[in-house]
């Protein structure tokens, strides 16, 4: 196994960029398996959505056994390139792929696409990591991705993904959705905060199923959940109603009142679910939406005054190849010259 001098470690500045700069948080000298209750066999392949600078990457080259392959994908390539550059050559099975979508904060310069397919395989990977992903993606995003992990993940794999939660149920006003809230208008995907209903209905929609939650540190905070591919009599472990409510995002420090719901409310909410399910989970990658579409229709005018000024010169280039150009330049040579001469004598 390569030890911590024989494994760079990123740069402060790229630390900075996804967690704390600490090189600990980076570190697995002790080649331990990096996450607990992961057994052994799952280390064998591991899919890492959102891979960053590598430290999940350095983490796992560290460990005992090392996985035998190791595949990272992020929309950040400044980062991606430093792990190519960095840690490939330490495991030439430690692969790592530019994911070319559009992000507002790592991939502004990306192509206008809010998803695209995983580059590997169906049912090649025994783990799945998806840290802090979900929290900062589009609900469209989110559900596509969910059917892609679903896509890759071996028989008997594992998948990791963290959220953040809240219940819809407990706002009334927000009946017909959202199903996800923002932090912040000008970015949404700094924070984005999930029902806890849709999430349960959009994984077995994408044929998965939770094994394991996990409560977050504090309330509010990154829940982890476990997820596997789908049986027929998978029951999921997941929390719902007053079950691990306080550790939602908006949890109160007083119990939030309870309101008797008619039947005929009941059916309405259940209808519109009905109604809308093939509106809600696509199979296919999402098109444009919020603020991109914007930015799309910007860079389409853009393309379409380069596509024209390009046409210009392309034509000014034929006229001066033309001999008419070519005599009319020679005839008012001289003319050109009197005015030089005239503009330099009046210089002195």
């Amino acid at each position: 196994m390569g030890s911590e001098s024989l494994i760079p470690m990123p740069p402060v500045e790229l630390r900075l960029m996804v967690s704390t700069p600490e090189p600990d948080y980076f570190d697995n000298p002790n080649g331990v398996p990096i996450i607990a209750s992961v057994p052994l066999d799952a280390y064998a392949t591991v899919f890492d959505f959102g891979c960053g600078c590598g430290r999940i990457a350095r983490q796992l080259l560290q460990q005992n056994p090392r996985p035998r392959r190791y595949v990272g994908i992020d929309t950040h390539k400044g980062m991606v390139d430093w792990c190519r550059d960095n840690l490939t050559p330490v495991d030439s099975n430690f692969q790592f792929f530019h994911h070319d979508v559009y992000s507002p904060v790592y991939g502004v310069n990306n192509s206008l696409k809010l998803a695209e397919p995983f580059p590997v395989s169906d049912e090649e990977f025994s783990l799945v990591i998806a840290i802090s992903v979900f929290t900062h993606v589009y609900k469209e995003q989110a559900t596509y991705y969910l059917s892609e992990i679903a896509r890759i993940l071996a028989p008997r794999g594992v998948a990791l993904a963290s959220w953040f939660f809240f219940d819809r149920k407990s706002f009334p006003f927000l009946r017909d959705g959202p199903f996800c809230l923002f932090t912040d208008e000008l970015d949404p995907t700094q924070a984005v905060i999930y029902d806890r209903e849709w999430f349960l209905d959009t994984i077995r929609s994408c044929g998965l199923s939770v094994q394991q939650t996990f409560y977050p540190p504090m309330p509010g905070h990154q829940w982890n959940v476990w997820l596997t591919r789908r049986t027929p009599n998978a029951v999921d472990e997941f929390p719902r109603g007053e079950l691990g409510a306080e550790w939602l995002c908006g949890t109160t420090q007083k119990p939030m009142a309870k309101v008797a719901i008619s039947n005929a409310e009941k059916l309405k909410v259940e209808n519109f679910s009905e109604k809308n399910k093939g509106r809600l989970y696509s199979t296919g990658p999402p098109v444009l939406t919020g603020p991109v579409v914007e930015l799309a229709a910007m860079k389409a005018k853009l393309n379409e005054t380069e596509m024209a000024l390009t046409a210009t010169r392309s034509a000014l280039e034929v006229v001066e190849r033309s001999w008419s150009w070519k005599i009319g330049r020679a005839m008012t040579l001289p003319v050109r010259l009197l005015r030089n001469r005239f503009h330099k004598f009046h210089a002195d």
